[in-house]
């Protein structure tokens, strides 16, 4: 048994590490490394990994019209990650849907986006606004500090890199099935999940 648990935690390592690499790789640019790039690439890391969750998330039947439908991302609190998120959606469709990214402003609609990105200072604010996103729409909050209740993402800085968490719990209340892959490299997962489980799903479509 504690050989078994050793090698689980070894293959945890190995499948977040080669997970992670393939995600952050697939999507973001080398930038030169000082104070300044340091921030640019934040943002863009934010854009693109906004850009590139919905290949790991399955919403409900009726949440586009079309297989062709836009993948609309409203932005909210951070103009700069809008921008980099613009000019990404610019050139690249996901997964055959064009991405519309919209810049929202405090006490606009939070209506008709399938991703909400909201970045506020104020938990506040964040748990104020987070109950009246409706079904449907995955939430990924950055508020530089723990998870804000009820959003099903958020991002967060570790050793200087952009992290997040996933909430579970949250994802099943916004009936949002969330993929094996994109656990696989979560930083923090809230809610129960087999560890075997997830190992095995998460590995082996990246062993194919």
């Amino acid at each position: 048994m504690a050989d078994l648990k050793v090698l689980l935690r070894a293959l945890a390592r190995w499948a977040r590490a080669v997970a992670w690499s393939a995600l952050a790789a697939a999507s973001v640019p080398a930038l030169a490394a000082n104070e300044s790039a340091d921030k640019a690439r934040e943002t863009l890391v934010k854009a693109a990994f906004l850009h590139k969750f919905a290949s790991f998330v399955e919403w409900p039947a009726e949440a586009f019209a079309r297989a062709d439908s836009p993948l609309r991302i409203g932005v909210m609190g951070d103009d700069q990650v809008w921008q980099d998120l613009t000019e990404l959606a610019r050139d690249r469709d996901r997964d055959g849907r064009p991405v519309v990214a919209v810049r929202l402003k405090p006490g606009d609609a939070v209506t008709g986006f399938h991703i909400l990105y909201v970045r506020t200072s104020s938990a506040a604010k964040m748990l104020e606004l987070l109950p009246h996103v409706p079904e449907g729409v995955l939430t990924v909050a950055d508020s530089d500090g723990a998870h804000p209740r009820g959003s099903v993402m958020s991002f967060f800085i570790e050793d200087g890199r952009v992290r997040f968490g996933i909430s579970l719990e949250s994802a099943t209340r916004q009936r949002l099935r969330m993929s094996a892959r994109l656990l696989a490299v979560a930083r923090n997962i809230q809610g129960s999940v087999g560890l075997p489980a997830l190992l095995v799903q998460g590995m082996l479509p990246l062993l194919r």
